[in-house]
C-alpha cells in the first residue's frame, strides 16, 4: 500500500519524536542540538525544522508525548473495601510510572529547563499535576465520607504522589530502589501518609546525623589560594558559582570566569585541574555551608506549631534563588557527578533532621527514622514543585501549606 503524503509526514514526525526523545533522555537538554537528533534519526536538519521551528518546541513535544505514553494505564484507581491497600496499588503503579528510564529522563530534563524555560517548565508541571486528577477525586469522595481529614483533595494527591518517590531524592544521585525496596518504600509513605511518622520504627537517627559529623570544609589541591588575597580568592569563587548557575555546567566558560576576576586560566587550572575540579570543589562549599544549617524554633506548648514553624523555615531556605538553582545544576548533572548530588541532598536532610530532633525530643516523640526523616524535607519543600517553578507561593499560603506538612508528618490524614 502506497502512503499518501500526509501518512509518510505522520510517520516521519513520530520517528523525529522517537529518536528525539531518546537523545534528550541520554543528553539532557543543554547538551542536545538538532544536529544530533537528525544524526541519530537520519534525517536531514530541515526535516526536522519542517515540523519543529526549534530545539524547544521539539522539546516540549517529545515531552509530551512521552508523558502521555507513560500515562496511558496510570491515572486510574482501582478502588477496593480498604483504603491504604487502594493507596500501595496506586502508588505501585506511579513508581513504575516514575522509574521508567524515558519518563525519568524527560522529567528531569523539564526540571533543567525550568531555569531557560519557566513557561514551558510550569506548563509541563501543570500538565503532570493534571494526571492525579483520578486519585483527588477518591481523596475527595473520602473526605466527604469522613474518612480522611479536610484537607484539599488536589493538593493532597500531590503530596501523596511526592512522598510515593521521596522528592527530588533520585534525581539527585540516589540509586533508582529494586523491585522489594520500591515496594517497602510504598508501603511506608502510605503508612505516613495516612496516620503519621510514629508508625514506623526509629532505628537510624544517628545514622542521619554522622553525614554532619562527616561534612569537612573542602580543600583544593592546589596551591594558588595560598598566594591569593582573600577577597581575591572569594571573588574566583563567586564568580565561578555564578557562570555554573548562570550556564550550567556544559556551557560555563572558563575563560569568562578569569576574566571576572583578572586572572588567567592557567591560574584556576593550576588550582583546579579542570572544569570538574572547579565544580567539584564549588559544590563541596554548599554540601559543607549546608551541613551548617541551623533553624532555631520558638518553644511552643504542642509540636505541631513548632513542626510548621520548622516546616515553613525550611521552605524558606530551599526557595533562595541561589538554592533552587543549584539543585537543578545538580539534577542535570547528577550522572556526571552522583555523588555531589546525592550528598548534597542527603546533607540538607540531615540539617533539617537535627532541628526536627530537638523539637520531638522536647515533646518526649520518638525520633524518626531515615525514611520518616526525608519525608518531611520532602512535605516541607514540596519536593519538586518549586524545581519545575519559577513562581513561588506568597506568605500566607506558604505557611499554610507548611502547617499541612506538620499535620501530615505528626498524624496523617487519615481519621481514627
Amino acid at each position: 500500500m502506497i502512503k499518501s503524503p500526509t501518512h509518510r509526514r505522520r510517520d516521519t514526525r513520530a520517528q523525529i519524536l522517537d529518536t528525539a526523545g531518546e537523545v534528550f533522555l541520554r543528553e539532557g537538554f543543554a547538551r542536545t542540538s538538532i544536529d544530533m537528533i537528525a544524526s541519530t534519526a537520519h534525517l536531514s536538519k530541515q526535516s526536522i525544522y519542517e515540523h519543529f521551528p526549534n530545539k524547544l518546541a521539539l522539546f516540549e513535544a517529545a515531552v509530551r508525548r512521552t508523558l502521555e505514553e507513560a500515562d496511558k494505564n496510570f491515572s486510574s484507581v482501582q478502588t477496593s473495601e480498604n483504603v491504604r491497600d487502594t493507596l500501595i496499588a496506586f502508588g505501585h503503579r506511579l513508581f513504575e510510572r516514575y522509574t521508567h528510564p524515558a519518563s525519568f529522563g524527560l522529567f528531569r530534563a523539564n526540571i533543567v529547563a525550568a531555569s531557560q524555560f519557566p513557561e514551558l517548565a510550569a506548563e509541563l508541571h501543570e500538565y503532570r499535576l493534571s494526571l492525579a486528577g483520578n486519585l483527588a477525586s477518591y481523596l475527595d469522595r473520602l473526605i466527604h465520607e469522613g474518612k480522611l481529614a479536610p484537607v484539599d483533595p488536589a493538593i493532597i494527591s500531590t503530596r501523596f504522589g511526592a512522598l510515593t518517590v521521596e522528592g527530588s531524592r533520585y534525581f539527585l544521585g540516589a540509586p533508582l530502589p529494586s523491585t522489594e525496596e520500591r515496594k517497602t518504600l510504598v508501603e511506608a509513605a502510605t503508612d505516613l501518609f495516612l496516620h503519621g511518622y510514629q508508625r514506623h520504627s526509629q532505628d537510624a537517627a544517628s545514622a542521619r546525623l554522622s553525614l554532619l559529623e562527616m561534612a569537612a570544609k573542602p580543600v583544593p589541591e592546589g596551591r594558588v589560594a595560598l598566594r591569593l588575597a582573600k577577597e581575591k580568592w572569594d571573588a574566583l569563587l563567586t564568580a565561578a558559582m555564578n557562570e555554573f548557575l548562570e550556564h550550567g555546567y556544559v556551557s560555563a566558560n572558563m575563560e569568562r570566569i578569569a576574566k571576572t576576576v583578572r586572572s588567567s586560566k592557567a591560574t584556576i587550572y593550576r588550582q583546579f585541574g579542570n572544569k570538574e575540579g572547579l565544580f567539584r570543589y564549588i559544590v563541596e562549599q554548599q554540601i559543607f555551608a549546608s551541613s551548617r544549617a541551623t533553624f532555631e524554633q520558638p518553644c511552643k506548648s504542642d509540636p505541631l506549631s513548632e513542626i510548621a514553624h520548622l516546616a515553613q523555615d525550611v521552605l524558606e531556605w530551599h526557595l533562595e534563588p541561589h538554592s533552587i538553582k543549584l539543585q537543578r545544576l545538580l539534577v542535570q548533572e547528577a550522572e556526571m557527578t552522583p555523588d555531589l548530588a546525592q550528598r548534597f541532598f542527603d546533607m540538607r536532610v540531615a540539617a533539617v533532621s537535627r532541628s526536627l530532633n530537638r523539637i520531638l525530643a522536647r515533646h518526649d516523640l520518638p525520633l524518626p527514622d531515615i525514611f520518616a526523616a526525608r519525608a518531611f524535607y520532602c512535605l516541607a519543600t514540596h519536593a519538586v514543585r518549586f524545581l519545575t517553578l519559577n513562581a513561588f507561593p506568597d506568605a500566607g499560603l506558604r505557611e499554610e501549606r507548611s502547617r499541612e506538612c506538620a499535620l501530615i508528618f505528626l498524624d496523617g490524614i487519615a481519621r481514627q
